[in-house]
């Protein structure tokens, strides 16, 4: 199937140029070997692979541990100034939104007698959560799937929205198309504990995305996403990696963590 008439036709509606429109026709051309939306992003817009970044953050270090189980093929893209401008950047609209959980890396048994200690002084949590935002771009047919993933960890500093540009290796999210199960992957510790499950919404019992090396909730379930109070393209959501409680702040496991993170996100979308 060719993408050409209906990217093309979705850009001129969004109001782009005619010229625009011919370009990102082409570039879908040329990527058409790839079958998905975000093949066609390096050629539309410029946007790198992240193998090709020289970004070391918090994001990128836990992605690249997983590479083994993801597929150098099927690597994330870095959400940045080349992917937000491209065509993709508008086409996707993302309407639902999660938290999403795994393990910290800790000794076998760590967890449980972590619990049973903080009933009577907190301690550092032992689960890591990240944000999730869930897209489709109905431009093509079938509609193609996107994943948004940011996620705050031990060696990060999130910069404020204005202050972009200024830092050679600024924070940055993560964009996994079609696969669910490679975006759970994208923020397990490590491939010895990958199991990811459903942080908020809150279900009973504890649901997981990803479990015993394999997708247990393929697919859409609604009970599993909260819709976001209105519809977002790529850049609109993105410039709220950058407005919680944690923007400018070193991070702290108690104080400022990956949870605080990820629970600001989701309670301004």
């Amino acid at each position: 199937m060719s993408f050409i008439p209906v990217i093309a036709a979705a850009v001129a509606e969004s109001g782009a140029s005619i010229a625009a429109a011919g370009t990102a026709a082409t570039g879908v051309a040329a990527a058409a070997g790839t079958g998905t939306v975000l093949g066609a992003a390096a050629t539309i817009g410029g946007a790198a692979s992240i193998a090709g970044s020289s970004a070391r953050y918090y994001t990128l270090r836990h992605q690249d541990k997983n590479s083994d189980l993801i597929g150098e093929d099927d690597r994330p893209i870095l959400v940045d100034e080349p992917l937000m401008n491209s065509l993709q950047g508008e086409l996707y609209v993302f309407t639902h939104k999660a938290i999403w959980g795994c393990w910290i890396l800790l000794p076998t048994g760590l967890h449980a007698a972590r619990d049973v200690v903080n009933t009577v002084v907190e301690l550092p949590p032992t689960e890591h959560w990240a944000f999730v935002a869930r897209a489709e771009c109905t431009a093509v047919s079938p509609p193609r799937v996107a994943y948004f993933i940011a996620q705050f960890g031990n060696g990060d500093f999130i910069q404020p929205l204005e202050e972009l540009g200024a830092n050679d290796a600024p924070f940055r999210a993560l964009l996994q198309e079609q696969r669910k199960d490679h975006a759970a992957l994208c923020i397990v510790q490590g491939p010895s504990n990958p199991d990811v499950w459903i942080h908020a919404p809150n279900l009973t019992p504890k649901r997981y995305v990803y479990r015993n090396m394999q997708l247990v909730s393929p697919g859409f379930r609604g009970d599993e996403w909260v819709p976001m109070r209105r519809p977002m393209r790529l850049r609109e959501l993105n410039d709220h990696i950058y407005q919680t409680r944690c923007t400018g702040r070193k991070y702290h496991a108690l104080e400022n963590s990956c949870q605080h993170f990820s629970v600001g996100i989701f309670n301004n979308l």
